[in-house]
């Protein structure tokens, strides 16, 4: 079974003729053999209140068993702590998503939701970018939040799983003894560009720290696929496509 820790739902505005309603992302996901996916609403990262955004992720988890609600949550929001409660109350929700780089907020500034999601085991990922900077409008530039920013929060909750999302193979490789190192701290692929980028990351000794996830709909889910099953032996690949998001999300 394949996992997709980062697909998306919701409108975005370098996405020209790519459908992106639930069905169709999951539809998308499953031609490629995804059989689990934990999906997020896109349209949270320009909305002056992302909470508004997540109740398409949760009634696409009523809808379909296969998927997985990450509803976002922004923690400078008085509602966040009614957000938080509301995903951990929901039977099908593991994960929740920050997005700092469009809240403009310091993640230092999040201690109280990382505690408040570490006790009830909630994995969070924090969302390094969401496009590449290239595709960026020239009014629209937003810039990657600091990778060093998430490997000090896993520092100081050492009991919380925290994932690095959208982090390029450049920022993955300088933080690779971190990424070793604590036992909290995971990355997903759905950035990792460049030749054989997944491999050296694997041979780094970091494959048992990376999670599948194809950024649908904003990348295409064959690129995704292609950079984890290309160069990699079966078992690298079974376990960044299936075994270790399966333990960390309990999917």
């Amino acid at each position: 079974m394949i996992i997709d820790v980062s697909a998306w739902t919701g409108p975005w505005p370098a996405l020209v003729n790519v459908p992106y309603d639930v069905a169709s992302v999951r539809s998308s996901l499953r031609a490629y053999g995804v059989e689990r996916v934990f999906m997020a609403p896109l349209g949270a990262a320009w909305s002056a209140n992302p909470h508004l955004c997540n109740p398409v992720v949760y009634e696409a988890a009523e809808k379909y068993g296969d998927i997985g609600p990450v509803p976002v949550i922004d923690p400078t929001l008085p509602t966040w702590p009614a957000a938080l409660s509301k995903a951990t109350g929901h039977h099908a929700v593991r994960m929740i998503k920050l997005l700092p780089g469009y809240g403009k907020y310091d993640l230092a500034g999040a201690d109280e939701l990382f505690e408040e999601a570490g006790r009830a085991s909630l994995v969070v990922m924090v969302q390094i970018r969401i496009d590449d900077p290239r595709r960026h409008h020239p009014m629209a530039q937003v810039p990657d939040v600091p990778a060093r920013d998430v490997v000090e929060a896993a520092k100081r909750h050492p009991d919380l799983k925290l994932v690095m999302g959208g982090a390029s193979a450049a920022t993955l490789k300088g933080f690779v003894e971190e990424l070793r190192g604590l036992p909290g701290l995971y990355a997903d692929t759905s950035q990792v560009d460049g030749v054989d980028s997944v491999k050296m990351l694997v041979d780094a000794g970091i494959g048992g720290k990376l999670l599948f996830g194809s950024h649908a709909p904003v990348f295409m889910p064959a690129a995704a696929m292609a950079r984890v099953l290309t160069d990699l032996q079966e078992d690298a690949a079974v376990g960044i496509m299936n075994d270790n998001a399966a333990g960390l999300l309990r999917a």
